[in-house]
């Protein structure tokens, strides 16, 4: 059985990978606060299991063993926090974290009667796809035309789909994107500020004047609505 450790590795491999990014190990051992050489100990133990491989040119790959062992946890994960921000009401960085813990305990009756209590959603309080109840994380993105907001043009209208699971410290990323009142299905427009947007961004939100680090902007992913291959309703997901 896998470790709750090696799941998170398999989990982080995963969610970078359907982001289009480049999984090295560097980038893992800041995840998990480990020496390079753990890291790669542990990737040649999910190697040897089966659940990944691992190419000098390309880095770790998961095998389909390994997406299915990822999807199934993050499919968990996603539905504990679902349950304990929309029947628990919990904040969506305390629901994060105390998912971990309900994620371990849910059997397939109490994930079945978790879904029909929320109503099947098919996105986390973050707008992430919950894997088995919507479309691949790939395909969510690419559906919707998905761009990350730090690559986002000034003065047209945006929404924001979902917030990036690749980062190393995702409370901190989470407060910072709750304070500035962006939340999935938020509309925002990025203002034009010149050389200065290199930098931060300048965005209205709901009717306020927010500044972003281009470094919290490039985890917000957003779609300009009238492009979108669904419609908002139905492309959120959300649990209303």
């Amino acid at each position: 059985m896998l470790s709750a450790t090696a799941l998170e590795y398999l989990e982080t491999v995963y969610n970078i990978t359907v982001e289009g990014e480049s999984v090295v190990n560097a980038r893992l051992a800041e995840k998990f606060a480990v020496s390079p050489p753990s890291v790669t100990e542990m990737l040649h133990r999910l190697e040897r299991d089966g659940y990944l491989t691992v190419e000098r040119a390309t880095g770790p790959r998961l095998t389909e063993k390994g997406i299915a062992a990822a999807e199934g946890s993050l499919r968990r994960h996603r539905l504990s926090e679902r349950f304990l921000m929309d029947i628990l009401h919990m904040d969506w960085i305390s629901a994060h974290e105390e998912a971990h813990a309900l994620q371990k305990a849910l059997t397939p009756a109490i994930e079945s009667q978790m879904l029909t209590l929320l109503g099947n959603p098919t996105t986390c309080p973050h707008g992430n796809p919950i894997p088995g109840s919507a479309p691949s994380t790939q395909d969510f993105l690419r559906r919707h035309l998905a761009m990350r907001l730090s690559h986002a043009p000034p003065n047209t209208p945006l929404r924001v789909l979902c917030i990036s699971e690749v980062v190393e410290d995702e409370a901190r990323l989470l407060r910072q994107v709750g304070e500035a009142g962006i939340r999935p299905n938020i509309d925002l427009v990025v203002r034009d500020g010149g050389a200065f947007q290199w930098e931060r961004l300048l965005l209205d939100v709901a009717s306020r004047s927010v500044e972003l680090t281009r470094a919290v902007a490039d985890k917000i992913w957003v779609y300009a609505p009238s492009m979108a291959a669904v419609p908002p309703a139905e492309a959120t997901g959300l649990a209303l």
